[in-house]
């Protein structure tokens, strides 16, 4: 799954819908965009299955660092066989905060396995995604002549995206996630 289908790629790029010449060259944008916008955003969009190893001294509460997350659905050592029951966890699911209601604290080196993403990707992400795969696609002859539209100043936009992400994707895409540690 990726934030946009191929008919909606090809509907920015005012591509015909039964023109199928490019279509391979095209899904791959199409499947790139979704790790742009992700890396971007520090926000899961493209809804799946999550493995994470946690490292913790006895902890009533914990974070899962892939947010948004949809459910958390176990808990387990990784050494041993020590299972935590995650209907006695409480989580945020915006922050991926789990708290441990009841029950013994979690403790080791334990394996989370959650669902993170949107069950429906966000309407301004979708259009972001388009206006970052429309660039792309305009841009794919590589470096060509002079930047236009000015200058993008480093404290407008993080130096890793300087002129990967279009100002007009910035803005359908909001602000990044923040990144807490």
């Amino acid at each position: 799954m990726s934030i946009v289908t191929l008919a909606e790629a090809k509907a920015q790029l005012r591509i015909a819908a039964d023109d199928t010449s490019a279509d391979e060259w095209l899904q791959d944008y199409v499947d790139s965009i979704t790790g742009v916008v992700e890396e971007y955003k520090h926000e899961v969009i493209e809804l799946r299955e999550i493995r994470e190893d946690l490292d913790l001294r006895h902890a009533h509460r914990f974070r899962l660092w892939n947010a948004p997350v949809v459910s958390l659905t176990s808990v387990t050592a990784v050494v041993g066989s020590m299972t935590w029951d995650v209907s006695k966890m409480r989580l945020d699911k915006d922050t991926g905060l789990v708290r441990v209601l009841s029950g013994p604290p979690v403790s080791g080196l334990v394996e989370a396995v959650y669902r993170a993403g949107y069950e429906t990707v966000p309407g301004r992400y979708k259009r972001g995604a388009l206006v970052i795969l429309q660039h792309a696609w305009e841009t794919q002859r590589g470096k060509g002549g002079p930047v236009r539209g000015g200058v993008i100043g480093p404290e407008e936009v993080h130096p890793k995206f300087y002129y990967a992400i279009p100002r007009k994707a910035l803005e359908w895409l909001g602000a990044p996630r923040p990144v807490v540690g």
